[in-house]
Formats: C-alpha cells, sequence, structure tokens
C-alpha cells in the first residue's frame, strides 16, 4: 500500500478557495483502497477534514502555523522528519503556493494554486514579497511534480520558477454536484433573507474581503452607477470573512448613497453556500486576480448568472458565453450587470449555457487526474 502524508498547513481550516479543494480531494481520497492517506496538522482541521471519511488517517501536530517564519522553519526541518519517521511514499503539498519543504526525503507533489505575486504585488508586506520573489520559486523546483488549476497558472510557474512543461500539470477544479445543483430561488431567498437580515432580489458576490485584489470597492461604485441609472432596486450582498484592509470595503459601502441596500453576512454556514448563490439574481466575480475561481462553476451549476473580469485564469474557468470586464473600469462593470439584469432573455440564455458548461468540470475527473499524477511520479522516481 502507497503511503502518502498531506500537511494541511496553508489551508485555512476550510475556509478558503484551497481548503475547499482540500476538503474535496480529502473525502474522494477515501475511496482509494492503494493508497494510505494520513492528514498532517491541528486537530482542528481534522475536524473539519475528516469528518465524513473512514480511511483516512491524522498525525496530530500543534502550534507550527503560529507564525509565517515558524511555519517556513517546521516544513524545512520537522516535516522532513515526520515523512522518514511515518515511512511515506510521497507526499502530497496541496497550498504549494504557500506551504512547501525544502528536501522531503521521499518523492513530493505539490499543487501551486497561482503565483499572485506576480500580478498584485501591493497585496503582500516586505517579508512576503521576499519570500515570494527569492525562496517560492526555488522550493517550486523541489517538487518532483506540480500540479495546477489553470493553463494560466502554468505559463506563470514555468516562466517565474524556471519549472521544464512537462513537470506541470493542469487539472482542472469543479463544483460538486452533490452540493451546488438549481434548486427553488424562491425558497432560498426566503430562508437567507430571514437568517442573515438582507432582502431581495440581490446580486452577490461570495469571497474574502480583502482589498484591493478581490476588487470589492469597484463593485460597489459599478453597483451604485446601475442603481443610479437603472433605478431597479438590488441588494447588494457580499458574504466572507474580514481579511486584508477590509475597512477600505466597509469604508466605500458606508459611503453609497445605496449603503442601506449593501449587506456584509460574515463567514457563512457551509450548508448555505448554494443557497446564497440560488437566491441571487446575479453572481459577479470582480477580482483582479484568481488562479482559478471557483465560486463562478459553483454559481453556474445552481443555475444563477454569471459575469466576471477580464483577468487571469477566469477567462478559461468561466467560458465564452459569460459577459466579461475590465475589473479597473468601473464603468464596464456596471454596464456587464445592466446587461444581464436588464434582459430577460439573454438572462435565460445565460443560465442554460453556465449550467451546461459547469457540468463540463467534476471533482471524480479532478481526484482521478490528481492520483495519476501520484503513480506516474513515483513510477518515475523508482525508474531512477
Amino acid at each position: 500500500m502507497i503511503r502518502v502524508g498531506i500537511p494541511s498547513f496553508g489551508t485555512d481550516g476550510g475556509r478558503s478557495g484551497i481548503g475547499s479543494y482540500m476538503f474535496e480531494l480529502i473525502n474522494r481520497f477515501d475511496a482509494y483502497d492503494e493508497f494510505s492517506f494520513e492528514l498532517i496538522g491541528p486537530k482542528s482541521d481534522a475536524d473539519h477534514y475528516l469528518q465524513h471519511t473512514s480511511r483516512i488517517g491524522f498525525y496530530p501536530v500543534e502550534g507550527a502555523d503560529e507564525s509565517p517564519i515558524k511555519n517556513y522553519i517546521w516544513n524545512q526541518r520537522k516535516l522532513p522528519q515526520i515523512c522518514t519517521e511515518r515511512s511515506y511514499d510521497l507526499l502530497f503539498l496541496p497550498a504549494a503556493n504557500r506551504r512547501l519543504t525544502g528536501k522531503a526525503p521521499c518523492p513530493s507533489v505539490g499543487t501551486v494554486h497561482d503565483l499572485a505575486s506576480l500580478h498584485i504585488p501591493e497585496k503582500y508586506d516586505f517579508k512576503h514579497a521576499v519570500f515570494n520573489r527569492q525562496m517560492l520559486p526555488r522550493l517550486i523546483r523541489r517538487l518532483d511534480h506540480i500540479i495546477t488549476v489553470s493553463s494560466f497558472s502554468k505559463h506563470d510557474i514555468v516562466n517565474f520558477s524556471k519549472v521544464p512543461e512537462q513537470r506541470v500539470s493542469v487539472i482542472h477544479l469543479a463544483a460538486d454536484a452533490k452540493r451546488f445543483f438549481p434548486a427553488d430561488p424562491q425558497r432560498a431567498q426566503q430562508l437567507l433573507t430571514a437568517k442573515y437580515g438582507f432582502s431581495a432580489p440581490y446580486i452577490l458576490y461570495i469571497s474574502r474581503l480583502e482589498h484591493p485584489g478581490k476588487n470589492h470597492v469597484n463593485l460597489i461604485l459599478a453597483y451604485d452607477a446601475f442603481r443610479r441609472k437603472t433605478g431597479l432596486k438590488y441588494s447588494l450582498v457580499l458574504p466572507g470573512p474580514a481579511k486584508e484592509r477590509s475597512e477600505e470595503i466597509f469604508a466605500a459601502a458606508r459611503a453609497s448613497e445605496f449603503t442601506d441596500d449593501i449587506f456584509f453576512p460574515g463567514f457563512i454556514d457551509a450548508e448555505d453556500v448554494a443557497d446564497f448563490y440560488r437566491g441571487a439574481d446575479l453572481f459577479v466575480l470582480p477580482s483582479r486576480f484568481e488562479g482559478f475561481g471557483l465560486p463562478v462553476l459553483e454559481a453556474m451549476a445552481c443555475g444563477t448568472p454569471v459575469i466576471s473580469s477580464h483577468a487571469a485564469s477566469l477567462p478559461e474557468v468561466s467560458g465564452s458565453h459569460t459577459p466579461l470586464f475590465d475589473p479597473l473600469d468601473v464603468q464596464q462593470i456596471s454596464d456587464a450587470i445592466e446587461q444581464v439584469l436588464a434582459d430577460a432573455p439573454a438572462r435565460e440564455r445565460l443560465i442554460t449555457e453556465s449550467i451546461s458548461w459547469a457540468s463540463e468540470f467534476s471533482w471524480e475527473k479532478t481526484v482521478q487526474s490528481t492520483i495519476e499524477v501520484f503513480t506516474q511520479t513515483l513510477e518515475r522516481s523508482a525508474s531512477k
């Protein structure tokens, strides 16, 4: 049996896109009898990621992620020791753009979701900028194989980290068909407006509240312009945890002439996410950069029309049928919102095309392709 160690550090305990990726993979890894997987991390991560599994093991590590520097040292010193002690045949790093070891004693595969530091340098402080520019490329090159989630990110990795193309595999993410599917939007609205205290109809953007990368401020400005021009009354609902420079997002909302119709529900319960999509008249993803942009597919799978910024991987993920806009052009965002909400036939066509597009992606394909990378990496290592 092939033993695989999987550190959970850098996955935000499930409260991020990388955390969702980790959760979906772990739950499907449970079905592969030829592998023995073991999660490495704090008990809180085990409680989240392993709640629906029966065969995934757990190696507890507490306190190793109290600071970026402490975790970097832990990854370089302690993680290789654990690999040896636990007799892992393979080390899988699901957040390899955040947490990497430079000297694993066994073959290693890491998922580098994106290299956002190349595109939004102002997002990072000096220490993180130095790590991203100087250390990260070197550590990425140490991986035996790299998984990434879009062709856009593969281009970044190959060119910035100087990795041969054949060592990088693009494996797309997906919306979980068991959670994200069309259902009664009115029922969803009734449940959510009562629970979270906002009013329908509403425009939705689900993301951590992070400025400027997630681009909430320009969305708020575009929402104002849309409301002024059309006179249509929609709420703007912005769920997500407050992160870097979120106070600037809150300030923009307070300054809006429609401030009473802008809502911040905070971090929402996982069981409510699909209903947030279903109840929305429109999902907008205005981000300045995404390595993949999973909410695009989740919203589409729920039968919600989507518009997206023309940035990074988003055109690749959203498909040619999706209206795109320049994330830095407030008027373009406003016009794209109006284009969907003011034209009912066009909106219905967009919904139909989006459901079909999202169905082309599946977590089963993602996991099977990931397992194939593991197997091929071990075979190459054995033949050396």
